[in-house]
This record gives C-alpha cells, sequence and structure tokens, in this order.
C-alpha cells in the first residue's frame, strides 16, 4: 500500500473520533439513564464495541504520531494497536448477530416481551469480548515473537502485523459471523412481509414498532456491504476499503438506532412532549 494521503487519513480519523468517540458514548448514556428511550442490552453492547473500536484506531493520533511522514510508532504502542484492532472485527460482527438474533426471537415469538435467562444473556453480552480476546491474544504472541512483522507500513492507518494466516482467519470468521446475521435479517424481512396486516393489529397491545424493525432491516444492507467488502479485502488486502467501512459504522449505528422518536425527544428535552404519558416502543430493543 502506498502512503495514506492526509485526506483518507483525515476522514477516516474524523469518523473515529466524532461517531464513535463521542456521538456514539453520548447515546450509549441516553439508553442507560433515560427511563424513555431505555433499550436491550445487546444494543448496548453494540454501541460500546463500536466506542472500543474508535479508541483502538486511534491510538496513534491520541499520542500524535498519526502523521503519514511522522517518525515509525513506538514498537510497544505499535504491537498494543496491532493487537487490539485485530479482534475488532470479530467482536464487533459477533455483538451484532447477538443483537439480531435478539430482534428475532422478540418478533417470531408473538410479539410478547419474554425475559431471557441469566445465563443466556451472559453468554450474549460476554461472546463479543470472548472472541475479542481470542484474536488479540493470537496476534500479540505472534507480534512479540516476530516484531519485525508489526509496523505502520502495512496499513499506513495504524500499526498492524504483516501475517497473513491471523489476517484470513480473522477474515473468515468474521464473513460466517455476518453470513449468520444476514441470515437471521433474511428470515426476519420474510416473516415480516408475510405477516404485516397481523403486525399493524397486534401493534397497539404490543408497543411493537414496526419502523424499528425496519431500521434493523436496513442495517441489515449496511451488513451485506460489510461482507463484500470482507471479501474484497481477504483477495486484495491492500486497501484502504475496509478501514473506512469499520470506520463509518458508529456513523451507521448512530443514525440507524439514535434517530428514533424517543430518542430524539430525550435529546429535545425544551420541546413540549406530548407523547410523555404514551407506552413506548421498548419490546425489540428493551
Amino acid at each position: 500500500m502506498g502512503s495514506a494521503s492526509p485526506v483518507p487519513l483525515n476522514i477516516w480519523i474524523y469518523l473515529n473520533l466524532i461517531s464513535n468517540t463521542i456521538l456514539l458514548p453520548f447515546l450509549v448514556a441516553t439508553f442507560l439513564f433515560s427511563t424513555r428511550a431505555s433499550r436491550h442490552p445487546t444494543l448496548i453492547n453494540l454501541c460500546i464495541t463500536c466506542i472500543f473500536s474508535g479508541i483502538s484506531s486511534l491510538l496513534l493520533f491520541y499520542v500524535g504520531k498519526y502523521e503519514p511522514d511522522s517518525p515509525e510508532p513506538p514498537k510497544p504502542l505499535c504491537i498494543a494497536q496491532t493487537s487490539l484492532l485485530y479482534g475488532i472485527a470479530p467482536m464487533w460482527s459477533v455483538a451484532v448477530l447477538a443483537f439480531v438474533y435478539h430482534t428475532v426471537v422478540i418478533t417470531i415469538g408473538g410479539y410478547a416481551c419474554p425475559s431471557l435467562s441469566k445465563g443466556k444473556m451472559v453468554v450474549m453480552l460476554s461472546a463479543p469480548y470472548i472472541v475479542q480476546c481470542s484474536f488479540s491474544i493470537a496476534t500479540l504472541i505472534i507480534s512479540v515473537s516476530h516484531p519485525d512483522f508489526v509496523s505502520r507500513y502495512h496499513r499506513k492507518l495504524y500499526c498492524a502485523l504483516a501475517y497473513s494466516p491471523l489476517y484470513i482467519a480473522m477474515s473468515l470468521f468474521t464473513f460466517a459471523v455476518c453470513v449468520a446475521i444476514f441470515a437471521f435479517e433474511t428470515y426476519l424481512a420474510r416473516y415480516l412481509y408475510r405477516n404485516y396486516r397481523g403486525m399493524r393489529q397486534a401493534r397497539h397491545s404490543t408497543d411493537l414498532h414496526p419502523t424499528l424493525l425496519l431500521r434493523v432491516l436496513l442495517f441489515g444492507l449496511y451488513i451485506l456491504l460489510g461482507m463484500l467488502v470482507n471479501f474484497v479485502s481477504i483477495l486484495y488486502d491492500q486497501t484502504f476499503i475496509e478501514d473506512m467501512y469499520a470506520a463509518i459504522s458508529g456513523t451507521v449505528v448512530f443514525l440507524v438506532f439514535g434517530t428514533q422518536a424517543d430518542v430524539l425527544r430525550v435529546w429535545c428535552f425544551w420541546r413540549r412532549d406530548d407523547s410523555r404519558n404514551k407506552p413506548l416502543p421498548i419490546c425489540p430493543a428493551h
């Protein structure tokens, strides 16, 4: 890969900084502390993985080593960033899978709001971080054993490990999880298409809002795009496409799930809220 020009680098930094480390923490705080816009832990977990992705991506930016013409970052810093980033894509994909699975279960389960068992909830929330640790530890072991393989030269935007077997394993794992996500999304879309009238009739008694389900389906299109990007990256790893896709993920999550009416009403607290006493759409996301 040639040297990173200032434009792609600045766009990449901007997306990670604004969306992943500023807007999403604000959205997570809203979900956690507002009783009028609460969400299911799987969606909050998804947002947190994006925040973690942004922080890991910006390590060189935080220490002022991000300029294309700046010297090679200190090796310990490079190894730390590489180890963290190699677990980001698998972690994020598993977090998305947990959220989509929960949405499908809630939707298919008679529009009720069944509570998941404590054990199942622990598995769904911890799985992304278990996957993250697994890939990060593997990357750390290889990086420490072969420090010459770790450099900013390989990706330009951040430090990376020049070790194809691990990169291919990470990409294939992420691709497989995205296939599962898209399968759930397809099943959900097919179910909603066949039961649209029943959904509308049940809405008044279940608080199940089709608009949120539509957002989840639109998010599925972004996942489909990610599958294509992942496949291209396996064949042509010397490209910025995968990096830009990952950087924009926080923006997509914020726009899809942070622009719902109840969230906007919480943020626009100075405006009169005529729906304060109306039931909130809590089933699919709470």
